[in-house]
């Protein structure tokens, strides 16, 4: 039987971007040899060896935070008759809430609507397995809205169990996650 918290998984290539990127060495052609045979770079190495689970939900969550606080250009302009470019990433992000209510209703379209971007926008998450619930405790004073998003992110060899609580402030629209790995 497999150890699947010790075994890697392979990245997907936004993360080798990232991590070029934070080495700053994005730009810089590694191409190492010695005696006239090429040595595999760090990077080549990564890509061949994988990560570990908590990378690759870390990576998740840092593209989990931009969806989730970027407000949707439907939300601005008028895109009627636009159904390209409401299907694109134009379109990238969450229906505006700041004018929503507490009413039930209204609640329970900013939980369909962030199903919908989760779907959209995240190829990582199997539709099939999102389950995105609302957290029945309403924070009054603060005007927060709970919603628990549970599923599975696709990765090889296996798949990734991901679960993670998003935290709607009605007034700002802002959106915090809860229970997925630090983003900073």
């Amino acid at each position: 039987m497999r150890d699947k918290k010790h075994e890697n998984l392979q990245i997907p290539l936004m993360y080798a971007f990232r991590e070029a990127n934070r080495k700053g060495d994005a730009r810089t052609r590694i191409d190492q040899r010695v005696e006239g045979e090429r040595v595999l770079s760090e990077r080549g190495a990564l890509r061949r060896r994988g990560v570990g689970e908590a990378a690759l939900k870390k990576d998740l969550a840092i593209d989990l935070m931009a969806l989730v606080n970027t407000i949707d250009l439907d939300s601005a302009e008028d895109m009627d008759g636009l159904d390209f470019a409401r299907k694109s990433v134009l379109n990238f992000g969450l229906p505006d809430v700041a004018h929503i209510t507490s009413d039930e209703l209204a609640v329970r379209d900013i939980g369909d609507n962030l199903k919908a971007a989760l779907l959209h926008f995240e190829p990582r998450l199997y539709a099939d397995a999102l389950v995105v619930e609302r957290d029945e405790v309403f924070d009054e004073v603060n005007q927060r809205i709970r919603f628990v998003v549970s599923g599975e992110m696709a990765c090889t060899p296996f798949d990734v169990p991901i679960d993670f609580v998003a935290e709607v402030e009605v007034s700002s629209g802002k959106v915090q996650l809860m229970r997925l790995p630090v983003t900073t």
